[in-house]
């Protein structure tokens, strides 16, 4: 019936009559390119809206404060509470971070809530808390810890540092904030999860060793924060970190 090989591109004389013989031998049509003339159309997922950490999340009570809410899926025109209490101002810096004025608020814990226009929500539990004094400090300096790729396994030279650092950290009754990072590969969202678990696994290191876990605090910011962002694999390494900070 067909001179020669088998051809995918019949003419189009043919075309209509041939059709169902090429789909029984895997010759499909060609689809369009363009997909605006009645094609598929692909849909981006849209990113989840979370809050995953507010710097700073310490401070004094009865003050204002300047701070920086840090998430996902930030709109503009979103609106911040504290608890029930609205920022004086908020400014919206992208998708992942906004720029907030906290008003003065007496001492507690402070549910952080972010709201888009379209009234979804995000929360961060207890994430600010205000304190009547400023804690005292050890003297204890701060550290910063680094991890493989796509892990939270603290390495045997991570342990030993923590070693040495948490006799220090035992001692007076300063808050040592954990912070969780992240290099750019991987999504958003996972990354602030992969950060939170180094946080994690550091504050669970310091715990074994005696380091009270009322005093510490853990926030992952994901990408967000890169030491480096240059994009070469020795950034990304220096990226994979999590910093243990002492406050004074």
């Amino acid at each position: 019936m067909f001179p020669g090989h088998r051809s995918c591109r019949p003419s189009a004389r043919l075309a209509s009559i041939l059709l169902l013989p090429l789909l029984l031998l895997g010759c499909p049509p060609k689809k369009p390119l363009d997909d605006t003339d009645g094609g598929e159309v692909l849909n981006t997922p849209a990113v989840r809206l979370q809050v995953a950490a507010i710097d700073p999340d310490l401070s004094p009570a009865d003050r204002t404060l300047d701070a920086e809410v840090f998430g996902s899926g930030f709109e503009e025109g979103a609106r911040v509470t504290f608890n029930s209490a609205p920022a004086t101002s908020v400014r919206f810096g992208d998708e992942n971070s906004l720029r907030v004025s906290v008003p003065a608020m007496p001492a507690g814990a402070y549910d952080v809530v972010v709201t888009n226009p379209d009234g979804t929500k995000a929360t961060l539990r207890k994430g600010l808390v205000l304190t009547e004094g400023a804690p005292t400090t050890a003297g204890c300096a701060s550290a910063t810890v680094r991890f493989d790729f796509d892990s939270s396994v603290l390495a045997a030279g991570t342990r030993q540092e923590l070693d040495v650092l948490a006799p220090c950290l035992r001692q007076g009754n300063a808050t040592v904030r954990i912070e969780g990072h992240a290099d750019e590969q991987g999504t958003t969202d996972y990354n602030i999860a992969l950060g939170q678990r180094r946080a994690d696994a550091v504050q669970r290191y310091l715990v074994g060793l005696g380091v009270s876990p009322a005093r510490m605090r853990t926030v992952s910011y994901g990408e967000e924060r890169p030491v480096d962002r240059s994009g070469s694999a020795a950034a990304n390494a220096a990226n994979r970190r999590a910093e243990i900070l002492v406050r004074e």
